[in-house]
């Protein structure tokens, strides 16, 4: 059976759309991540997060990604949507939603398809804070204090004018 796929980068915050699921679905999870309200020791409270998104490839690896997990899965529909651009403290920026018969599996088919998102789309964050802003590098800096000034990212100044 084709799984129920859709894809999408939109601008600013997400949101959970009603979906028409497959009737023999008796299971949907939805992922919704969230900016966090946060504080920098240096730089004071985060104002938002800004994401950069190479948006052909983002969509043809978001289109891939679902259909491995569907089929892996025995996902009947699968949607993902991922922001560019501006995100506040308690938007939305990424919205997973899963369909599958049972529970388990539509549990662990939403798990598989954020972490393979954090891992292997081309969208980048930067987070701007009240006196400074931070690029997030990978996947796996989750308190303030592991980010690095704008400054010190290794792509920051690598434009050269001749």
């Amino acid at each position: 059976m084709q799984a129920q796929i859709h894809v999408a980068i939109c601008d600013g915050p997400v949101s959970i759309d009603t979906m028409n699921w497959p009737g023999d679905c008796g299971a949907e999870c939805i992922f919704v991540g969230r900016t966090r309200d946060e504080v920098h020791d240096e730089y004071g409270k985060l104002l938002h997060l800004s994401y950069e998104v190479y948006e052909p490839m983002a969509i043809k690896l978001m289109q891939v990604m679902c259909e491995e997990i569907a089929q892996q899965y025995d996902a009947r529909a699968v949607h993902m949507i991922h922001s560019k651009g501006d995100v506040g403290p308690g938007q939305g920026s990424v919205v997973i939603q899963v369909a599958t018969p049972h529970r388990s599996e539509s549990f662990v088919a939403c798990k598989a398809l954020i972490d393979r998102l954090k891992h292997e789309l081309p969208i980048w964050k930067r987070e701007i804070w009240e006196c400074g802003e931070t690029y997030v590098e990978g996947c796996c800096a989750h308190h303030p204090s592991d980010r690095k000034p704008i400054s010190e990212h290794p792509t920051a100044g690598h434009h050269t004018h001749g």
